[in-house]
């Protein structure tokens, strides 16, 4: 099993929030031109407010907790695999799931999955800020 010290699993798990961010964003790039320019626009303004919404209310908490539940492991070194716990990780797989079958579902229209997916990305790359911080301010912790 491939195991890293504490701070690194961190780092591992900013780079996982990072690059789920950039692929809901990227993903939602792609539908930019089934929008009228009015129709972007309020797009985008919803998109940041369901960005502040979730980061104020699930995802600042839950990776401020995920940051001091990794840290406290008494080991020095970790699996890769406990950068969320067991129920949070079947939880992504769901939300991954969900959002594919949305996204792939012809009656859901694009404009409603638009902000959603924005949204969540921002929050996600917020998210991700917090690891690298966390990181950069903490790194000769596990030396």
């Amino acid at each position: 099993m491939l195991k890293v010290k504490r701070i690194n699993l961190i780092l591992f798990t900013g780079f996982i929030w990072l690059w789920a961010g950039f692929l809901l964003l990227h993903r939602s790039w792609t539908w930019i031109h089934l929008f009228t320019n009015n129709q972007l626009h309020i797009s985008i303004i919803i998109a940041i407010v369901i960005g502040a919404i979730k980061t104020y209310l699930i995802f600042h908490k839950l990776t401020t907790k995920n940051i001091k539940r990794i840290m406290s492991f008494k080991d020095k070194f970790v699996s890769i695999f406990k950068f969320h716990k067991v129920k949070d990780q079947v939880l992504i797989i769901v939300m991954i799931v969900g959002g594919s079958l949305l996204r792939n579902t012809p009656s859901v229209p694009k404009i409603i999955l638009m902000p959603i997916y924005i949204g969540i990305g921002l929050a996600m790359l917020y998210s991700s800020s917090l690891y690298f911080l966390f990181f950069k301010n903490n790194k000769k912790v596990d030396k």
